[in-house]
């Protein structure tokens, strides 16, 4: 690193610590309630629609210097999607007998889950108020659910053709439920903005996990993710 470069980080660090005026040594509370808009990905042929739902907590932060503060929070979330999917696939409905799926089978459902985030981050203040936050989380499940249900036609294969020569056909419905279909820890990234006047803040974060959250028997990897938007109150002491 040149002179040249470590002189103007320095003159950006003094820029910032002359307009953020936080006091070293600070520590502040701030309730917080609002709103976060909640998606899962995956890398299969499903797809999840995005919800809005409620989350609400308390950060606790310390100002090590006057434009940063690291701060550690404890957040209520409840995540929710629902899902769709269209695939072929085989199904036995016997030991000596199995027939195709014509036309995919269809499946819909909705997947929740309830959990306490733990954020702990970074808070970088830019400019008097601003503040950019980034670190790491780790989300407790509390309580998981999905619910599906699966529709579906089938025929038999081309050699079980019966007697009179023609080819039999059904359909098939199964509904049910699914417990503990998530994981119980989950690690990801937490990225986000604040800004405060008069002691109110306005924060919104982006977060998306690191974990598959994936707890069933099967190949899918999910990844859940969304975007938070909260109103707070800071108390000093």
């Amino acid at each position: 690193m040149t002179r040249k470069t470590i002189l103007s980080v320095a003159l950006s660090l003094s820029a910032m610590a002359a307009t953020a005026q936080n006091k070293v040594g600070e520590f502040s509370l701030k309730p917080m309630i609002g709103i976060n808009v909640s998606n899962f990905s995956s890398n299969e042929d499903i797809t999840y629609d995005s919800k809005v739902n409620f989350t609400g907590g308390v950060e606790a932060e310390y100002i090590v210097m006057p434009w940063l503060g690291v701060s550690l929070g404890a957040f209520y979330l409840h995540q929710s999607s629902n899902i769709e999917s269209n695939t072929y696939t085989y199904i036995d409905y016997s030991l000596s007998q199995q027939r195709k799926i014509e036309p995919p089978l269809t499946t819909t459902g909705k997947l929740k889950f309830d959990c306490i985030s733990l954020p702990i981050l970074a808070n970088i203040y830019v400019y008097k108020g601003l503040a950019l936050k980034v670190g790491v989380q780790m989300d407790f499940l509390m309580n998981d659910k999905l619910s599906f249900e699966t529709y579906f036609e089938y025929e038999f294969d081309k050699d079980e053709i019966l007697i009179d020569g023609s080819r039999s056909s059904g359909i098939g419905y199964v509904k049910g439920d699914c417990i503990d279909p998530c994981k119980n820890t989950l690690f990801g990234i937490p990225v986000g903005l604040s800004y405060e006047y008069k002691n109110i803040i306005l924060y919104t974060r982006y977060y998306f996990s690191l974990s598959n959250i994936n707890n069933m028997m099967s190949s899918e990897t999910i990844h859940n993710h969304y975007i938070s938007i909260t109103l707070g109150y800071k108390f000093k002491f």
